[in-house]
This record gives C-alpha cells, sequence and structure tokens, in this order.
C-alpha cells in the first residue's frame, strides 16, 4: 500500500519539529549549567540521569555526565517503557 503525504502534513511535521526544538536546546542547556539537575538510576554499573524537555515534559532526556562532557544517550516519550531502552546497550 502506498503512502502519500500532503505538503500540508509535511509542513506540520516541519513546524512540530521546529516548535521541539528550541525548547529540547533549552533543556540541554540547563543540563550543562547543571549537570546533576536529572534524576539520576544506574543501568549496568553506569549513572544515567534523566530530565525532561521544558514545554514537553513527557519528552526525557537520558544523559550521562563526565569532568569533561554530558552525552545525550536518548530523548523518549515517558509513556514508553524506557528502562528496556538501556539494557545491555
Amino acid at each position: 500500500m502506498r503512502i502519500v503525504k500532503l505538503p500540508k502534513a509535511l509542513t506540520d511535521l516541519i513546524e512540530t519539529a521546529d516548535r521541539f526544538f528550541d525548547p529540547f536546546e533549552d533543556s540541554i542547556e540547563a543540563i550543562r549549567r547543571t549537570p546533576k539537575i536529572g534524576k539520576a538510576r544506574s543501568y549496568e554499573n553506569t549513572q544515567i540521569r534523566m530530565w525532561f524537555v521544558k514545554g514537553f515534559e513527557k519528552c526525557l532526556i537520558f544523559y550521562t555526565k563526565s569532568p569533561d562532557e554530558i552525552v545525550v544517550l536518548r530523548v523518549i516519550h515517558s509513556a514508553r517503557d524506557y528502562t528496556r531502552f538501556f539494557e545491555r546497550e
């Protein structure tokens, strides 16, 4: 079965992505300024922190931190079973 995406549907998708991008970057900046802001969880001897995207609180940013960098591992909606994403990665 063929899928047809009308131009207005593509525009809607781009607008949704645009609305999400700036809050995501603002949330990443908050994490950079305060790396321990997120709730810590341990997965296979690694401490992974979780923080939300401002304005999109059901979208969670999972990251690790070291003295030199913050690594964004995943961005996952909270309705999903996000614990399975960190099993044996």
